[in-house]
């Protein structure tokens, strides 16, 4: 699926990852940046990075927290608007592709399912989470595919 948004957005010269934090901001507009690296389940450094790219492109602003100076809050532009809503259209005919896919009986158990799949996740990222933030000089879990980690044969 993120070969094909990549592909899709490559277009725009965005990637999945751009696309995926702005849609964050876009959704919880004003989010402080270390949210943003927990939202998106990633190293605040590789946020940073991603932010400095599109702050540069004109497409997000940063702004020093009233509430604690040293933490920034990232807002979309106009012309982040304007991309997201561009970048939704382009990925509508997936989206429409995959509510064929899921119609249905057999698609809504398949739902069912990735429903239980995305909740037991989630529970494992709080608690990895909520570690990290326990014991802050804990190291980045390193990214491995899916395939390595569950053996699906």
């Amino acid at each position: 699926m993120q070969r094909c948004a990549d592909a899709i957005f490559a277009a725009r010269k965005i990637t999945n990852d751009q696309c995926s934090l702005l849609w964050i901001v876009w959704r919880r507009e004003g989010i402080r940046q270390n949210e943003l690296a927990e939202e998106l389940f990633t190293d605040p450094n590789t946020v940073t990075a991603m932010v400095v790219r599109l702050e540069k492109r004109g497409l997000i602003r940063r702004e020093v927290c009233a509430e604690d100076g040293r933490a920034r809050r990232v807002s979309l532009t106009p012309n982040g608007r304007r991309l997201i809503q561009k970048l939704s259209r382009d990925w509508e005919p997936v989206r429409e592709k995959l509510r064929e896919i899921f119609a249905g009986d057999r698609g809504q158990e398949a739902l069912r399912i990735l429903e239980q799949v995305c909740a037991a996740m989630t529970e494992a990222r709080q608690t990895v989470l909520e570690k990290r933030r326990k014991s802050p000089h804990t190291r980045p879990i390193p990214h491995k595919p899916v395939s390595e980690m569950l053996p699906l044969a």
